[in-house]
């Protein structure tokens, strides 16, 4: 029986310093169309409020005014700092068409690289 032995490159390691965490927080919303979708993508970013910001497709259930409601939404889904969260919520709730957003934020862990980015690409 012949076996047949494949050999795959080391992983590279990675430095020392890209092992340190580092807190970012991720803001997310949803808008009725594309087009909203993106130009309030485009407005975030070039306000300098997050970093980045991706947008999505999904489908929507929720009751509203007493009626199971289906909607096709976009969500946002906006990489920022913590201490840029009060600008960033003030420029959703202005952008926003919908008369109760959705906008909520939870924290996540990245690596100091990453965190680095986002310092460069947020003013505060």
């Amino acid at each position: 029986m012949s076996t047949t032995s494949t050999q795959t490159a080391p992983l590279k390691s990675a430095p020392a310093q890209d092992s340190h965490w580092a807190t970012l927080c991720v803001v997310t919303t949803t808008v009725g169309h594309s087009a909203e979708a993106e130009d309030m993508a485009r407005a975030l970013v070039s306000a300098k409020a997050a970093a980045c910001v991706q947008t999505e497709r999904i489908t929507s259930y929720y009751e509203w005014d007493g009626v199971l409601q289906t909607a096709p939404e976009w969500r946002l889904i906006c990489k920022t700092l913590p201490e840029a969260l009060p600008r960033l919520t003030a420029l959703l709730r202005s952008h926003h068409s919908y008369e109760v957003p959705q906008i909520t934020m939870r924290t996540e862990r990245c690596l100091n690289d990453y965190a680095k980015w986002i310092k460069q690409q947020v003013q505060l």
